[in-house]
């Protein structure tokens, strides 16, 4: 990137009103809003920012949306910041202090994630412009709104587990080490499903039921009308 460059940052849709935004203009940013895959902001083809203060950082760690979170960005990104506004330490919530230091260990320790703390806004679109002006320095080819490939590999398989109902990201790495593999572990009897660490009889039921759940209801598609469009043609 020349001295003539722009910084182009990359914000998600929601961040339309948030004063970051006209922060980072003030700054001589060329800011593009749009639908972002993951995180509220790409400084980078390689880099991911999600922003939010402390109360909604220690929200996302209680309902469990940090990790979903963290998981899709680093399938998206080989890079991913977490800029927190404000202390996590010292929000309303009510949360026990060994959580949010278990949910950093899980974002820098599994997600090789960088976490940042900044006081405010302002200070966020300040850090911001300066990540984004030093991962652009070479760039010479512009960004784009679209989804990043996703590698196959371990990394996918634990996503796709820890998406089942009662399995978190330390589960889902203990399932993937006793069934080597995504359709082992869904095909699973209970039985299986108990020989994973931390998994009782019960749990394994749940688990095992949620898995093989059917809607009832009809989708108004049946097999026959499948097989009547395939073979109509045309008069």
């Amino acid at each position: 990137m020349t001295e003539e460059t722009i910084v182009t940052i990359l914000a998600d849709s929601t961040e339309a009103e948030s004063p970051v935004l006209s922060r980072l203009k003030s700054l001589g940013a060329h800011v593009r809003l749009g639908d972002l895959e993951v995180g509220t902001h790409v400084i980078s083809g390689e880099t991911v920012v999600l922003r939010m203060n402390a109360t909604e950082f220690v929200e996302s760690i209680l309902d469990g949306r940090l990790f979903h979170r963290a998981g899709k960005m680093s399938l998206n990104f080989p890079r991913s910041i977490f800029l927190i506004e404000g202390d996590a330490y010292s929000t309303r919530a009510a949360i026990a202090r060994e959580a949010i230091d278990g949910a950093l260990a899980f974002l820098v320790g599994v997600e090789g994630a960088s976490v940042l703390y900044v006081r405010n806004p302002t200070a966020t679109a300040d850090l911001l412009f300066r990540l984004a002006k030093q991962a652009q320095k070479d760039l010479t080819y512009g960004m784009a709104f679209q989804r990043a490939k996703v590698s196959p590999g371990r990394q996918q398989a634990l996503f796709t587990i820890e998406s089942v109902f009662g399995i978190g990201p330390a589960t889902a790495a203990k399932a993937l080490t006793r069934f080597r593999s995504v359709y082992a572990f869904i095909t699973a009897s209970v039985d299986q499903l108990t020989e994973i660490p931390g998994i009782g009889p019960k749990k394994a039921e749940r688990i095992h039921s949620s898995i093989r759940w059917q809607d009832e209801g009809d989708s108004g598609i049946h097999p026959d009308a499948l097989n009547a469009s395939s073979t109509d043609t045309a008069p």
